[in-house]
């Protein structure tokens, strides 16, 4: 159950709040797991949760900014945890929350010239009744994500590049397990040769950076991309 509000406080500027409950079952995924890295949790019970949001948009010619605080308190948690053998397993984390903000933009720089992004920011902290788990922060949450997209189109060409930043995060609950901060730069070009084909080239995490998931598992270094498609 969710409701929420909008004000159009100004030309172009509009206040946005909205609040809600939430149940949600665990997933057949969350229950049984795969024959990969994930252990299925058939003693899982239906996480409860309380969630609200408040900010605003502006939309001013072809730049757009909006930004919300955001928060969420939980009652039995689902969540996923890595184990020491390198699988993970969803489990019932008892009560945490979540704080942050959030904030996308998107603007025209020039002709033919995008750039878009979102930051977001949260404190996810674990509320359990564990003393030695409470007040750490949860498994698999950054507290800073960032990602940036510009795009520039040059005749039948269109050049792109992308920028991904994600904060140290934990594997485990007690906060022992870190998985240190991951900057991945992807660049590349689109051709449109004919109407409905179109073909790319990419360089995905350009500077060879030895980064992880958010699992911990080891991602590819710098590496090439071609791939057409076609339209029908």
């Amino acid at each position: 159950v969710r409701a929420g509000i909008r004000v159009d406080a100004l030309p172009g500027v509009w206040l946005k709040a909205s609040a809600g409950r939430s149940h949600r079952a665990p997933s057949f995924y969350e229950l049984f797991g795969d024959r990969g890295g994930v252990i299925g949790n058939t003693d899982l019970v239906s996480e409860r949760g309380t969630a609200w949001d408040i900010g605003f948009k502006a939309q001013w010619r072809e730049t757009m900014l909006e930004s919300a605080y955001f928060g969420q308190q939980y009652d039995d948690l689902i969540q996923f945890v890595q184990f020491s053998q390198g699988v993970g397993r969803a489990q019932n984390i008892g009560k945490a929350r979540v704080a942050g903000i959030e904030t996308t933009f998107g603007t025209k720089v020039a002709n033919r010239w995008t750039l878009s992004g979102n930051y977001t920011y949260q404190e996810a902290i674990d509320r359990s009744s564990a003393p030695h788990r409470n007040g750490k922060l949860l498994p698999n949450k950054p507290r800073h994500q960032i990602h940036i997209h510009t795009s520039l189109g040059v005749a039948l060409f269109h050049l792109f590049y992308d920028y991904t930043f994600s904060a140290g995060n934990f594997l485990d609950r007690a906060n022992l397990r870190p998985i240190p901060e991951r900057h991945i730069h992807n660049v590349g070009i689109r051709a449109n040769p004919w109407r409905k084909v179109e073909i790319a080239l990419e360089a995905k995490n350009l500077l060879d950076n030895q980064i992880a998931d958010l699992w911990g598992y080891p991602l590819p270094g710098r590496s090439f991309f071609v791939t057409v498609q076609e339209g029908f």
